[in-house]
């Protein structure tokens, strides 16, 4: 039976979804040796993984990009009921920076940027009740589901 291979690169890119694949599959599978060969081995390699691994990892990383805190996703609205309008701002305009400057090394964070400058730049929908604050309980909540 032969599962389906994730290549080297794609699984380097989440710290949590590498990090759960080699756990479970050994130290070192994920490890490329530091010479010259290196973006060779990690353009090439594929690590075969059963296909609700590979579902699993897929979701990691589409739930965590939607949590950057940035235009219309699950993020800026989080933002946008933590900090309010000028705050959300700010924050999305520093995401969107991090994001093109992380995607100058990743292909998945700077199609996200360019998705999230293209597709997702209208202004949000104001809410019922932008006046009453957020709970503390509420706003550590965000920010531990946000980091």
């Amino acid at each position: 039976q032969t599962f389906p291979g994730l290549p080297l690169a794609i699984l380097r890119q989440s710290s949590l979804g590498g990090g759960l694949i080699d756990l479970f599959l050994g130290n070192g599978v994920l490890n490329v040796p530091a010479s010259a060969e290196a973006a060779q081995v990690l353009a090439s390699t594929l690590i075969a993984l059963h296909p609700l691994a590979v579902a699993g990892f897929i979701s990691l990383v589409v739930n965590a990009l939607a949590l950057v805190p940035a235009g219309r996703t699950d993020g800026g609205r989080l933002s946008l009921a933590i900090f309010g309008r000028s705050g959300s701002q700010g924050i999305t305009f520093v995401s969107l920076a991090s994001l093109f400057i992380l995607g100058i090394q990743s292909d998945l964070t700077l199609f996200y940027f360019a998705f999230l400058v293209f597709c997702q730049s209208e202004l949000e929908i104001p809410m019922r009740n932008e006046i009453d604050d957020v709970d503390f309980s509420r706003v550590v909540v965000a920010l531990f589901a946000g980091s």
